[in-house]
């Protein structure tokens, strides 16, 4: 008690003093990027960064500018520390605005929520802001009118994880080459990694029972062959697709609150294939700190912007939050109006919403495959869909030249919910075989058998009370593996035998301990087949069916 006290103290007072620190003024007004944009409205488009790093002046200007961000004092409010520390640690107010009573756990972003997608739309735009502010102030020492303009155009690069499956090589280099001002030169890379400044990290806010994060200086990830592996295992094209087109609603595209597949899914695989065990991207608490946050989740705006090209009448439904954040009350029916908080729109204290920020041209920039101000939203519609065909079809074509048109197919997953709290409070992800899973467990994620896995991520619990029930959501595909293994979709009965004999599952920590199915009581999975009409067109996507379940198929596994 009189060590839990201490604690209470000592991070009070470092708040204080924080507090007194801040160098800005509470309120800082978020608009995004406003340079670039024509009169016509077209908007200058964050760029892929294997486009980006080949484009010397905007690299150059990038790579500088994030140094410059990572070193700003930290005590600074628009500091790269402070910044990061909005998605986690180290719980503090920014912007003005105050911690809530009861709060599931200590951070501002929210997750397992229908506001993952809208509340990260303008904490990017915000990191680009500040960016782009230190583009601008080293533009001028080159005198250019080119880099000038490359400072005006210049958007955040995002990586697309989708159709390239492994982590960009300069992202795991310690110096890169960029021009200067004073010629060309090679300097620290800033997307290796970010430095704490204060070393020790202050144990008020990274305590030690936060794990080993709490004692690095510097932000890790795992192996880097491990990751690439990790990645190019994980389906992550054809789940893009299945996301992309599958999901017609905001709500079950958004979030794994939500039955079914989810963009949130697929970004939670990528967070826990970046960290590993123990790196910094697989902890909700420390995510943000890395480099590689942000090119992952421009890439997660990315596609939820692709989304709303296709389906452009879709918006969020009301729905209940779980745990709560730093900002929301547990039990907040989370609306269109809900406050995005910390993000205010006008310095005031006015926040913004899932309405206002729901536009990317609100915040001034666009995605290379979404030219919004020349077309009608049906001509983007069907420019965006022939794009994501092109780009995602798990087959990596539409359809093969001269192919007979097959109208209807049938589609097999497996649909999977878990309490998020079943390990208390430890991440775990659950693994979904064809076959028996291989002996040894670090083989599991690289199986060929292994048709998916479903990453829980439990947002770090508050308080001494019990751990809440709060139900994460997924689905995994198998067509592909049933016909890998000689078995027809269209055969129902002979699917259900097949998978009764051959679908197994396992869990396993983020360190790959393997965890006994008893010990995750709440796990349920149910087979499911749908029907799916095929488009004719390569503007067309695919459109699927009420799925008829197979419960026999599980039942008593």
């Amino acid at each position: 008690m009189f060590f839990n006290n201490v604690i209470r103290f000592l991070a009070l007072f470092a708040l204080l003093i924080f507090s007194a620190q801040v160098v800005h003024a509470q309120h800082y007004a978020i608009t995004g990027v406003q340079t670039g944009i024509s009169q016509s409205g077209a908007r200058p488009a964050r760029r892929n960064i294997l486009d980006m790093q080949n484009d010397v002046p905007t690299w150059s200007l990038y790579i500088q500018a994030l140094t410059a961000f990572q070193n700003m004092d930290e005590n600074d409010q628009l500091s790269y520390f402070q910044i990061a520390g909005i998605h986690g640690r180290p719980y503090i107010p920014w912007n003005g605005v105050s911690g809530v009573p009861g709060s599931g756990w200590g951070g501002y972003c929210t997750h397992g929520s229908v506001l993952f997608l809208t509340w990260h739309r303008p904490y990017l735009a915000l990191y680009e802001q500040l960016l782009a502010s230190h583009v601008q102030a080293i533009a001028q020492a080159y005198n250019s009118t080119t880099y000038q303009a490359a400072a005006n155009n210049f958007r955040i690069p995002y990586w697309d994880w989708a159709s390239t499956p492994a982590m960009p090589d300069v992202v795991s280099q310690q110096y890169v080459q960029i021009t200067t001002p004073s010629g060309v030169k090679t300097v620290a890379n800033p997307l290796y990694q970010y430095k704490f400044h204060t070393f020790p990290l202050n144990p008020a806010y990274f305590p030690a029972s936060d794990g080993p994060l709490a004692m690095d200086q510097f932000t890790i990830r795992g192996l880097i062959d491990d990751v690439n592996l990790a990645l190019a295992s994980g389906s992550l094209m054809a789940r893009t697709y299945y996301t992309l087109t599958k999901d017609t609603t905001f709500d079950t595209f958004c979030t794994t609150a939500t039955g079914g597949s989810s963009l949130e899914d697929v970004h939670n695989s990528i967070h826990g294939n970046i960290g590993g065990g123990n790196g910094h991207m697989s902890y909700l608490s420390y995510a943000a700190f890395d480099p590689s946050f942000w090119l992952h989740h421009a890439n997660v705006d990315r596609i939820f912007a692709l989304w709303q090209s296709i389906f452009p009448h879709q918006y969020l439904a009301p729905m209940m939050e779980g745990p709560g954040t730093f900002a929301l009350p547990p039990g907040t029916l989370d609306t269109q109006s809900t406050p995005l908080e910390p993000f205010s729109s006008n310095g005031h204290g006015k926040y913004y919403t899932s309405a206002s920020s729901w536009k990317t041209s609100t915040f001034g920039y666009t995605y290379p495959e979404i030219q919004d101000w020349n077309q009608t939203p049906t001509q983007l519609k069907q420019n965006v869909s022939a794009i994501i065909n092109r780009m995602y079809h798990p087959q990596g074509t539409f359809s093969k030249r001269g192919a007979p048109y097959v109208a209807q197919t049938k589609e097999w997953s497996v649909a999977l919910n878990v309490s998020k709290y079943d390990l208390q409070g430890e991440r775990f992800i659950v693994r979904v075989f064809l076959g028996q899973a291989p002996k040894k467990p670090e083989d599991w994620p690289f199986s060929s058998g292994c048709v998916g896995s479903f990453s829980v991520f439990p947002p770090p619990h508050q308080g001494n009370g019990p751990y809440p029930t709060i139900i994460a959501y997924s689905e995994i595909a198998l067509t592909k593996g049933l016909k890998e293994n000689g078995v027809d979709p269209t055969n129902v009965e002979a699917v259900e035998k097949w998978l009764e004999n051959n679908l197994k599952w396992g869990v396993q920590k983020f360190d790959l301990t393997v965890v006994p199915n008893e010990q995750v009581p709440s796990l349920q999975l149910v087979v499911q087949d749908e029907n799916v009409t095929q488009p004719r067109h390569i503007t067309e996507l695919p459109t699927y069916g009420e799925p008829t379940l197979h419960p026999g198929v599980t039942q008593g596994k």
